[in-house]
């Protein structure tokens, strides 16, 4: 046999087992997929919350049992799912011969949105999950109880009190107006007289049926529709989503809701300070200063109305200042303190006639 002859031989026996390779399990493929041995019978699920369980695993079983095992995708469990809003994803895997398992992954609630058609519980990524029921008598949110929720008018506080006299400390729980800061600083201000306020956010009726667990969720108002299994279109709205889900956890839950602006994000903390947020960027950063502002505090076992953070590196706060004590009918003006980002502060204190203490007086 000559050399050429022999790879020729060669070729074709390797050309022969690739053929080979390819046809076996093509074959396995085709009958398989028309053989009842691999039909589904028993479905493992995975990842769902306790209380989705059940029924994800009903619409599963109902839709797939009986389903070639071949046939069975990532598609088509999503598919069989596409009525569970709050399915984020889902993985499949084959164990043959008749056993599928299912993993999947669920959106987290992360606020109550009051739209302009009712309370709704959404993910941090903008999915609309759930819509609260409303029971008979139950009065529609409207524009005009939106509108009510809107920033109080200048010279007014968040409780629709007149604003404290000056020289006056701020009530617990009292922040700064819109557009003011501590140390001069000027917040992002509202760009429409219908941005809400975050110190007066509705809170849903008794009268509306929620989701078990979200009644409590931190509240963000739009006045834009919203639909359940559709996601959030609202740039602003989907701002304040992000800021609450990037809280530390341990403020995350103490969170009593967000209002948003173009240009600005503010949280209110049940027993602690509102949080200027300026825009959604850098959001890490503002977390980081804003930690470091409540520890500095905490250390000093005192308490503070408002912190900014709009800017990380140099956070500001507006300390809880105690009544100003009366004496001789006389009221010294309270001493006011502002944190910056190294944790250092300034203080001024100045005497009933308005001349900082410890400057020359002029004799005679």
């Amino acid at each position: 046999m000559t050399a050429s002859g022999a790879r020729r031989r060669r070729t074709l026996a390797i050309v022969a087992l690739a053929v080979l390779i390819v046809a076996v399990p093509a074959g396995v493929w085709a009958w398989g997929r028309s053989s009842s041995t691999f039909d589904v019978r028993h479905i493992v699920l995975t990842g769902a919350r306790p209380a989705h369980a059940r029924a994800v695993r009903r619409a599963l079983e109902r839709r797939l049992i009986g389903v070639n095992l071949f046939r069975v995708n990532a598609a088509r469990v999503r598919a069989a799912l596409a009525a569970f809003p709050y399915v984020a994803d889902v993985t499949v895997d084959r164990d043959f011969p008749g056993t599928l398992k299912v993993r999947m992954s669920e959106y987290v609630p992360a606020a109550l949105v009051l739209a302009s058609d009712g309370w709704f519980v959404v993910a941090a990524q903008g999915r609309v999950l759930a819509a609260g029921a409303e029971r008979p008598g139950t009065p529609t949110p409207s524009s005009t109880a939106l509108a009510a929720t809107s920033s109080p008018s200048p010279g007014t506080t968040a409780g629709g009190t007149g604003s404290p006299s000056p020289g006056g400390s701020p009530s617990p729980g009292a922040s700064p107006s819109p557009g003011a800061s501590p140390s001069g600083r000027s917040s992002p201000a509202p760009t429409s007289s219908s941005a809400p306020s975050v110190t007066t956010l509705p809170r849903p009726a008794a009268g509306v049926k929620l989701p078990h667990g979200t009644r409590g969720l931190p509240v963000v108002v739009t006045t834009t529709r919203l639909s359940v299994g559709t996601t959030v279109g609202d740039q602003q709205t989907l701002a304040a989503l992000r800021v609450l889900a990037a809280l530390p956890h341990v403020l995350r839950h103490k969170a009593l809701g967000a209002a948003a602006t173009d240009t600005s994000v503010r949280v209110a903390i049940a027993g602690g300070p509102v949080v200027e947020f300026g825009d959604a960027s850098r959001l890490e950063a503002k977390m980081l200063a804003l930690k470091a502002v409540l520890a500095r505090y905490r250390a000093k076992h005192t308490a503070c109305t408002f912190v900014d953070v709009s800017v990380p590196d140099r956070p500001l706060a507006t300390p809880l200042l105690p009544p100003p004590a009366t004496q001789s009918g006389t009221t010294p003006a309270p001493q006011t303190t502002t944190t910056g980002a190294g944790g250092s502060s300034g203080t001024t204190r100045a005497t009933p006639t308005g001349r900082p203490s410890g400057s020359p007086t002029s004799k005679p």
